[in-house]
């Protein structure tokens, strides 16, 4: 009966260990997805055009809200016009978009949209927006990077979402309408990198990296990332101060917005560095999401020197000469030489006179 009972325990431990390993299996949910669609775009040439959709598959969570960055290569595509999708008002909900930007010389792409004034979020897969690109280079690849995704429900607090990028590989046929002849491509290649990833690979292991800024001193000196300390060689300087660099380290590359961290990646993987990471968007895009690791120079405050009273008196309140509580206006002229009390004296010796003739001219009248 002992015995009976063991097995018994034994069977119904058995039993709840696979239901709860059920139990777990069945309520995982997969996080939401936002991505290039198509993910691969290929044998496009000089002149084409193209349109790729950014889609959105919620996987069962409420999306009340969507924004991206997509980075590209300005030197191979140009994007001439982004569209909103039908994602966020597929249950006939109003939606606003908050940003829709598009910057050819960067090569980003910014997009930001929000349902107003419903309870739910959508919970179907669609098309956010969608982007047509004309392609202005002759040979390369350009990737498709999303980048500053954040997804949202109906509460506005982000969701973790699953990130899936693109690319755009051109064919050398076709040519422009007026010849050029492409820069010589390197055997090697560098990476295209987020701040995200870029702080995080930093982050993780400072040692493995060197961190190039390739601006000028002056914008170093105003504004520059630290974690770990950036090095300053601005791009005019990069080929003939290649050696102060460790070849055998991971190099970082960054710029202002990214446009000459592009040329400086080339440099260093011309020159045999195996491990270049171009950071797209520059310090404009690492100070949106990490202000706070950024060197600016200390203000100096000028001090204030408060002038003395004795020295520089109020403007307002005149002093009086000593003894005299009130300032006296200055004599004019004519005043300033006559002798004080002068004026009364003559006045009545000229009154005494007056008075000395009237009598005398009255005697004589009674002697008359």
């Amino acid at each position: 009966m002992k015995k009976r009972g063991t097995i018994l325990i034994g069977f119904v431990s058995l039993v709840l260990i696979f239901s709860l390993a059920s139990g777990s299996i069945v309520h995982a949910v997969p996080a939401p997805a936002i991505s290039v669609s198509p993910s691969s775009i290929e044998e496009v040439s000089y002149g084409d055009s193209f349109t790729i959709d950014i889609k959105i598959d919620p996987e069962g969570a409420e999306i009340y809200g969507a924004q991206y960055d997509l980075y590209f290569d300005p030197g191979i595509l140009n994007a001439t016009s982004q569209s909103q999708g039908t994602f966020l008002s597929q249950d006939s909900a109003t939606t606003a978009v908050i940003t829709d930007k598009i910057n050819n010389t960067v090569g980003k792409i910014e997009y930001g949209e929000s349902i107003m004034g419903a309870e739910h979020g959508v919970t179907n897969p669609g098309v956010l927006a969608s982007i047509t690109f004309e392609v202005i280079g002759t040979s390369g690849t350009s990737e498709l990077k999303l980048s500053n995704v954040i997804l949202s429900d109906p509460e506005v607090i982000p969701i973790e979402t699953s990130i899936n990028s693109g690319t755009c590989t051109m064919v050398t046929a076709g040519e422009p309408a007026i010849s050029t002849t492409p820069p010589p491509t390197p055997t090697a290649t560098y990476t295209n990198i987020t701040v995200e990833e870029a702080h995080e690979m930093l982050t993780e292991n400072p040692d493995q990296f060197i961190l190039l800024d390739v601006r000028t001193e002056e914008e170093y000196n105003a504004e520059h990332i630290h974690i770990p300390e950036a090095k300053l060689i601005p791009l005019p300087e990069l080929e003939s101060r290649i050696g102060e660099l460790d070849t055998n380290k991971k190099i970082i590359v960054y710029s202002q917005t990214g446009i000459k961290s592009r040329t400086a990646s080339e440099i260093l993987v011309q020159n045999n560095f195996e491990h270049v990471y171009n950071m797209l968007g520059g310090i404009d895009a690492w100070r949106l999401h990490f202000s706070e690791e950024l060197v600016k120079p200390t203000p100096t405050s000028t001090p204030v020197v408060t002038p003395s009273p004795v020295l520089s008196p109020s403007p307002t309140i005149s002093p009086s000469p000593p003894g005299s509580p009130i300032a006296s206006p200055s004599p004019s002229p004519e005043h300033k030489n006559r002798i004080p009390g002068f004026e009364d004296v003559f006045a009545i010796a000229s009154l005494a006179i007056s008075l000395y003739i009237l009598k005398l001219k009255r005697k004589k009248g009674g002697d008359r």
